[in-house]
């Protein structure tokens, strides 16, 4: 029963350890995946205006509505990236678009 519960305790402990380690990686590829995916219509890693798509570098838009559009897209305007990418990546995106700073 001791080793039950200590395995249980374990994979408490053990579970958002995985999970910090997944949201890393993805924070990670986050470049790549905006690069490879939004950077083709939002210009500059999203930093400026001008391309097919606004600017995202402090958009003044909730993370819900920016989670929503990077799932379910826009018709006739941006494409659903909901099939494509999992939900760690569209976290990773939204970490990635809230943290842009304009380059030197």
């Amino acid at each position: 029963m001791r080793l039950l519960v200590s395995v249980m305790l374990l994979g408490l402990v053990a579970a958002p350890a995985f999970a910090a380690e997944s949201d890393a990686q993805a924070d990670k590829d986050a470049a790549n995946i905006f690069n490879s995916t939004c950077g083709w219509c939002h210009q500059g890693g999203g930093r400026v205006a001008g391309g097919i798509g606004p600017k995202l570098m402090n958009s003044e838009r909730d993370d819900a509505f920016i989670l929503n559009r990077i799932r379910a897209g826009k018709e006739g305007k941006m494409p659903a990236f909901g099939g494509s990418l999992n939900d760690a990546q569209i976290q990773a995106l939204l970490r990635y678009i809230r943290n842009l700073k304009p380059e030197n």
